[in-house]
Formats: structure tokens, sequence, C-alpha cells
């Protein structure tokens, strides 16, 4: 497989068509709309004969939508956390439908209604708690005034005034003694280690005074504006209070029963963003009072299914559709990636992704590394038991309906599974346990065999590497090119491998010296064919021996391999440590907290094997395998879709 055959798409068809045709484009999913209004070479007709045309104003339609979008999610928070208990919140659970049927189910006038009423019911219940803190806040206040048993105003006569001051309990004896020395009377209300509540009563004559220690020790005073004692208004106020609290029940109940609706929200939500998605790109067509063209890229074998379902949805007599191919500009400055390959392969390319998609001319590598990494991700962890783990517990989840990059995700750990079992019966492990077989290869006896057979695999890929650089090469009638990037390493490799052959394993003289001729003869190719490369034979005899002084990398790159070996030896062997330290503790222990200590300490390997050959396995590809043919830089494919937020949404077809 490889990265798909894309074409331009041009539609053209009235404009009361507009909205009906961008809808079935968004549940199609095939679809990338090109902006028209972009200054480019191939936008140039558009300045040439729709100059009058000036990109729609889609601000005030994206506003409102955003408005409901934000309503939805703040009612659905609301009645989540303020809601009674009893009720059961019912979420949108995920499902597979087309976008024309999530849409035939959406009622703006019915959103609106609910939206208003979970808002009033918002509103009461503020209401409420904002009565219930401004009474506590009296409560807590009174509460410290309650022994005041007559109302100040009934004490404030012609020839006598009573105040009522807060002092910090620290000056308060300070305080207390200038006022006998006085002789103005004071008595404490409430006290604690902080404050002192207190009442003086003088003359109006000693007024002055009063004021002046009151600046002195910076007390703050107190009016008391109630008509009744402390008190009586306590005991009112703590009465209402209890009056708000069931009033707040009745509420909650209230809010409570409005989880019925979420799952009509969440809904509402998934079609309000989808046509947002499609509210954003309104700038990127043409369209006035009678014509509406879009442009696009489409898969070239989706073309034919794409017209014959726009064509039934309005009439294939009310439209104009055609595709034609990218030009070279096109191809280097503007058209997407879409990659295209086997189900088995499909979930790697996710690796690719992360690294950089390749561009439209380039070979895609997902399928030449997915086979290694199938293997390398198996011998790092090599434990039938994680292995069996990871199978079951990834079936389990797949059986459900998952967001498309968690199924992914899910899918490509299913798929690793089968390596790990594999390679944990060839190592005889099983959560570290031996399964009372002879293994095929023993972590302790044959560390050297799995170090040989690392380094194979190594040479094995970057065997391939070279070849794809070669053939990339070729493709671009760069043949001097193909030699001196590919063959010519492959040559050496090829070279080294039999002249090794000759001298160490068969003791023959006469293959010893054939892989040493190969090796030669290559290292001259490489050496020699930037020269003819060049114009100046110097710099490309200098360029040629840095490239040769380049197999020094290549050693580097044979060693990178040697970490299958040293990550599938320990993390069995760490494995049968945590074994063997609960093997080590009595009966009762190792049945109690042994089991729960295996549980943990498992988890832990498992999580940590998991990581390193994912990690391990990934920098193997970008380092020794991308290092040697792959550029990347391509811009990923991104038709006009709904977010799938809640839905998975279905291709209309």
């Amino acid at each position: 497989m490889a990265v798909s055959k894309m074409s331009k798409l041009t539609l053209i068809a009235q404009q009361g068509y507009s909205e009906q045709i961008l809808s079935a484009v968004q549940g199609f999913q095939g679809v990338e709309i090109r902006d028209l209004f972009e200054q480019t070479v191939s936008n140039d007709w558009v300045e040439k004969y729709f100059y009058e045309v000036e990109p729609l104003a889609s601000q005030d339609t994206l506003t409102k939508i955003d408005h409901q979008l934000e309503q939805i999610t703040h009612a659905i928070r609301f009645v989540e956390h303020h809601g009674s208990s009893r009720e059961k919140g019912i979420h949108l659970k995920r499902q597979q439908a087309t976008l024309r049927k999530l849409e035939e189910t959406f009622d703006e006038s019915v959103l609106l209604s609910e939206l208003e009423s979970i808002q009033e019911l918002e509103s009461l219940f503020s209401e409420v708690r904002s009565k219930q803190e401004n009474l506590h806040e009296q409560e807590s206040l009174l509460q410290k005034w309650q022994s005041l048993d007559f109302l100040p105003k009934d004490y404030s006569l012609h020839s006598t005034k009573c105040f009522l001051g807060t002092a910090d309990a620290s000056i308060w004896e300070l305080f207390d003694q200038q006022l006998k020395e006085k002789q103005i009377h004071s008595e404490v209300i409430y006290s604690d280690d902080h404050i002192v509540n207190f009442v003086l009563l003088y003359l109006r004559a000693e007024q002055a005074e009063v004021q002046e220690l009151a600046r002195q020790f910076s007390i703050t005073a107190f009016t008391y504006n109630y008509s009744r004692l402390p008190k009586t208004e306590l005991t009112a106020i703590q009465r209402e209070i209890i009056e708000l609290v069931e009033e707040n029940k009745r509420l909650a109940r209230l809010i409570g029963q409005k989880k019925s609706v979420i799952e009509n929200l969440e809904t509402a939500e998934e079609v309000l963003l989808a046509r947002k998605n499609r509210w954003l790109i309104h700038d990127r067509f043409i369209k006035d009072d009678k014509l509406f063209l879009l442009q696009g890229w489409i898969e070239t074998e989706n073309f034919k299914t794409f017209e014959d379902f726009v064509g039934n949805l309005i009439g294939s007599e009310n439209l104009y559709l055609e595709i034609e191919e990218p030009t070279s500009v096109e191809i280097t400055e503007e058209i997407p990636t879409k990659l295209k390959n086997h189900t088995l392969v499909k979930p790697f390319e996710m690796l690719t992704e992360m690294y950089s998609l390749p561009k439209y001319h380039e070979v895609d590598p997902t399928p030449w590394f997915m086979p290694f990494y199938f293997v390398f991700f198996g011998m790092m962890v090599a434990d039938a038991g994680y292995g069996a783990l990871m199978l079951i517990g990834t079936t389990v989840a797949l059986r459900t309906i998952l967001p498309r990059g968690m199924e992914r995700f899910m899918r490509f750990f299913q798929i690793l599974a089968v390596p790990t079992i594999m390679w944990g019966l060839i190592y005889n492990s099983f959560f570290g346990f031996s399964l009372g077989y002879t293994p095929i290869l023993s972590t302790s006896e044959d560390v050297i065999s799995i170090l040989v057979l690392s380094i194979i695999f190594g040479v094995i890929q970057i065997f391939i590497g070279l070849g794809l650089a070669a053939r990339e090469n070729i493709k671009a009638k760069n043949y001097l090119g193909a030699v001196s990037d590919g063959f010519a390493w492959q040559g050496i490799m090829i070279g080294a491998i039999i002249g090794g052959a000759g001298k160490m394993l068969l003791n023959s003289q006469p293959l010893f010296m054939i892989g040493v001729g190969l090796a030669g003869l290559s290292a001259l190719l490489i050496i020699i064919t930037p020269m003819l490369q060049s114009k100046s034979k110097i710099k490309g005899l200098a360029k040629g021996a840095y490239n040769l002084y380049g197999i020094t990398s290549y050693i580097g790159d044979l060693v990178s391999y040697t970490r299958l070996m040293a990550l599938g030896i320990s993390g069995g062997s760490i494995a049968a440590a945590f074994n063997m330290l609960v093997g080590y503790m009595p009966p009762i222990a190792r049945f109690s907290v042994g089991i729960l200590l295996m549980l943990a300490l498992h988890g832990l390997n498992i999580f940590l094997s998991l990581l390193s050959a994912y990690v391990h396995g990934a920098r193997l590809q970008y380092v020794e395998f991308f290092g040697k043919f792959y550029e990347g830089g391509g811009r990923a494919f991104r038709p006009l879709k709904s977010e799938e937020k809640y839905v998975n949404i279905e291709q209309e077809k």
C-alpha cells in the first residue's frame, strides 16, 4: 500500500443548494475544502472571474453557535454538580450514526426551551444560595452579640450615649484599664482568643474622650440596626435558614430531574459542533446570490461514490462535478497526504504520524516498518502472560464503541499482543514463571545467540531501508544517487557478510576474498559517484570520502539493535525476581499480602515493559530505519467532518 492518489474536485451548483451540499460533504467525510481566496498559482482564475466576490462573513453565526455550545456545557455541568444524587444522570452512550440521522433528531426550539428551563432553575438556585450566604453572615455576626439584652437606641438619651465596639483581644486589658481610670462603664458581650465585643455607657460630655480612646486602641465601632434584640433576631434568622435549606433541597430535586435531558443536550452539542465546522470553512468557497462553487481534495477512487451520493441527494442535474490531476506546483506546495494500508497495518500509521507524514510523492514507510516493529515489540516484552493480558484487555475494550483515536490505539496493542505471546513462548516466560519445557532460546544461557539475532534483524531492516532509498532515487530519475545512497551501501553489507562467513564460519579463503572485493568495490562507488555528480572533482572526491566515513554510523546503528536483547532479558528477569521475592514469604503472607504484592509488582513491570518497548521500538524505526531513506514533511489530509465528541459519525454513501 502507499499514499492515496488524490484529485482536485470542483463542484458548481445553484446558491440555494449550498447548505445542503456542505452538509452532504461533511457527512461523506472524504473531501478537504480548498481555500479559493488564498493567493496561489492554482487560484489565479478566482481573481480574474470572481473579483467582485468576497469571502463570506460568518462571524455572527459562529458567535451564536459558540454561545449555544457554552450554554450546553454550562447547563450539563450545573445539572451534574447541583442536581440531587437520587436521580441518575444519563449521558449519551457512544454510538455510530450518520450525520444526517443525527441532525434529523435535532430540534433547536426544544434545545432552547430546555436551556431556558435549566437557566431558570439556576437563577432560583443562585438566589437561594445568595440568601443563605447573607443569612449565615448575619448569624455569625449576631452570635457574637446575642448576650446584648437591650437595644442601643433606647439608651441613647439626652445626657448619655451608648457605644458598641470590637477590640483586639491582645489590647483589651489595657483598654479596659483606661476605661476604669476614666470611670466609663463597660460590659463585655463576647470574647475569644482574637476579639472582644463590648458596650460602653458614658455621658455625652465624655464623647470626645471615648472617641480618642477608640482611635488610640484601633477600636472598630459596631452599629446595631435591627429593631429586635440580637437573640430574638438570631432565632428568626436561623428559622429562615432552615426554610432555605428545605427550598434548596426542593430545587436540587428539580435540578436532578433535568439529568434525564443530559443525553439530549450532548446530542445537540454534537450537531452544533458539526455545524460550527461547516461555518468555519464558509470563507473558503465562492458564493453569491446565484452561484455556489467550491474546490477540494478527494481520493481519486472515491470520486464516483461521492458523485452518486451528492447526485442522489439533490439531483445530478442540479450540479456540476469534475476532478482533475494535481499540477506539479500543487503536488509540491498544497496537496495533502492520506495513507492507505491494510487493516493490520493501519493502526501503525500513528507511529508514522508521530514522526511526520510522507510527502505526496514519497513512499509510505508504514507497511515497511510494521513487520519489524511487530517483531521488535514482542522481543522486548517477551512474556506470554503479559501478552495474554494485552490480548484479553484490548479485545474486551474493542467490543464497545470507542472514540476513533482510542479504538486505533487499542487495535495497535491488540496486534502487538500476538508477538508478545510468541516471544514469551520462545523464551518460556509466563508472568516470569517457566511453563515447564525447554525454551527455544534461554534468556540465561543463550544471551549471545539472542544478541546475534538482534543484530541480524537490524542488518535486515537497514538493508531494506537502503533498498527503499535506491528505489526513491530511481523514481526521481537520480540513478547515481540510487547507487551512492542505496546499492553501494548494500554492497558493503553483503560483502562484509560474505567475507565474515568465509573467514569465521566456512574457513573459505576464496569466499573471504569475494566478500572483501565486493565491499571494496562498493566503497569505491561511494567515493566516485559524488565526483561524477559534481562539477568540481575535488569537491566530489571530498564529499565521497566524507560519505564513506559514515560507515561508522552504521556500526552505531547495529549496536542500537542490541536493545532488543537487553530489554527482553531484563523484563523477564525482573518478573522472575518478583516471583522469587514473594516465594520466600511464609505461606500465610504469600497467599494474602503476597497476592497483592504480585499484582502491584507485575502491574508496574507490565507498564514499564510496554512503555519501553513502545518507545525503543519507535526509536529504532525513526533513527536507524527512517534515516536511510525517509524525509517526511507531508501535510495531513483533513476532510470536512464532525468533531465526534460523543458519536462516531459513519461515512454516508
